[in-house]
């Protein structure tokens, strides 16, 4: 009785209670984490811990990708060659864009007057022009045409001013090794002498820097008289002598000669040489003529009786498209990129661990390098042979 009573009389344990679970709430079961023994006669389980262990086998490396490495060999001097194609390409396409050519024959009508039709591009403006003749001698050409500073075109002629020195004789003595050259209309020295003889075969001989000058007050002639080594070889001459007080060039040219060409009348090479003064600067001259806008005609005038055809070049260029970008340039900008594009493809197939295709883009600058190399040197064995 005594037990029993204590027993009634011993207060229970509180319920426990669960994270999750409310007061008076039932109760889930519990789920013991710790193993039960098992039953006799069974073999016990074998508990593995999954941890890593040392000396584990290792995956085995991958080969070289030889695919990756002949992709950035060869990609780089792909597209560069590429961009040389497209550029020239558009290059080429934009050139008629920018300029413009125009030629046209003119020849005197009964008037004596000169005229032709010359039609600009849209756009364009004057740019250069030349106005020249066959039928004269560039060193007697009187007539010309010049573009101005806002882009009008003139026909101009050189005023006939008759020079102040009038050159006379030259002679030279090849035994004695001396020559001479005569002139009147000034006692002034030159203020510089410049000159060459050669032989027939066209070697220098000498060299002529100066001269002494004297004057004759009689007949007011001037002579230049030089000395060189004395030979008996045919020698031909080609001399200068500078003027400043009077902006003219005394000049003395053998008319034959393989050195230097200048064309000689029958007088002249009666002689075996010639003799000319020219102005030297910009000669006076007139306006006899222009291009007008507003019927596109190109007429002149000249003064004077000589009446022969010129020919007129006139190159016209677009000042206002050359303004804007065109696609030339913006090829040429992106091309200009690619070498930046290049150091972070190196860097980037290292950093993803695509070093096959890194070293092929390495090996690619070394394999431009060496065509380079190999390209100069077949020009040097190309034209080394010829020579």
């Amino acid at each position: 009785m005594e037990d029993g009573e204590k027993a009634q009389g011993t207060p229970a344990a509180p319920a426990p209670v669960f994270l999750g679970q409310a007061f008076g709430g039932a109760q889930s079961p519990v789920v013991q984490s710790t193993p039960q023994p098992s039953p006799e006669g069974a073999n016990p389980p074998i508990y593995v811990k999954n941890e890593p262990q040392w000396g584990e086998a290792t995956p085995p490396p991958t080969s070289f990708r030889w695919g990756q490495f002949f992709i950035g060999l060869i990609a780089p001097i792909a597209v560069s060659l590429l961009f040389v194609f497209v550029g020239d390409l558009v290059a080429s396409d934009q050139y008629d864009d920018f300029y413009g050519y125009e030629e046209a024959f003119m020849s005197p009508d009964e008037n004596g007057h000169y005229s032709a039709q010359i039609s600009l591009p849209p756009d364009h403006e004057l740019d250069y022009c030349s106005l020249y003749s066959d039928e004269i001698r560039p060193w007697e050409e009187g007539v010309f045409c010049e573009v101005l500073w806002d882009h009008s075109l003139e026909v101009r002629q050189y005023l006939e001013t008759p020079t102040q020195i009038q050159p006379l004789a030259f002679v030279i003595d090849g035994e004695n090794g001396t020559f001479s050259v005569s002139y009147n209309g000034t006692t002034d020295i030159p203020n510089d002498i410049s000159g060459r003889l050669f032989t027939d075969t066209g070697t220098q001989y000498a060299r002529i820097y100066a001269a002494e000058h004297e004057t004759d007050n009689a007949s007011a002639t001037s002579y230049l008289n030089s000395t060189f080594t004395p030979t008996n070889r045919t020698l031909h001459i080609y001399l200068d002598a500078v003027f400043f007080s009077t902006n003219e060039i005394l000049m003395v040219t053998s008319c034959e000669s393989e050195s230097f060409y200048r064309q000689c009348n029958a007088t002249h090479s009666e002689k075996g040489y010639r003799m000319d003064v020219d102005f030297f600067g910009d000669p006076e001259h007139v306006t006899i003529g222009e291009l007008t806008p507003s019927n596109e005609t190109l007429w002149f005038i000249p003064n004077g009786e000589d009446l022969v055809s010129y020919q007129v070049n006139i190159n016209t260029y677009n000042y206002e498209l050359e303004q804007t970008i065109s696609p030339a340039e913006v090829v040429d900008g992106i091309f200009c990129m690619t070498p930046f594009v290049y150091v972070i493809a190196i860097v980037v197939s290292f950093v993803k661990g695509k070093t096959a295709l890194g070293w092929g883009l390495l090996s690619s600058a070394l394999l431009s390098i060496l065509l380079f190399l190999g390209f100069i040197a077949l020009l040097i064995l190309s034209y080394g042979g010829s020579l």
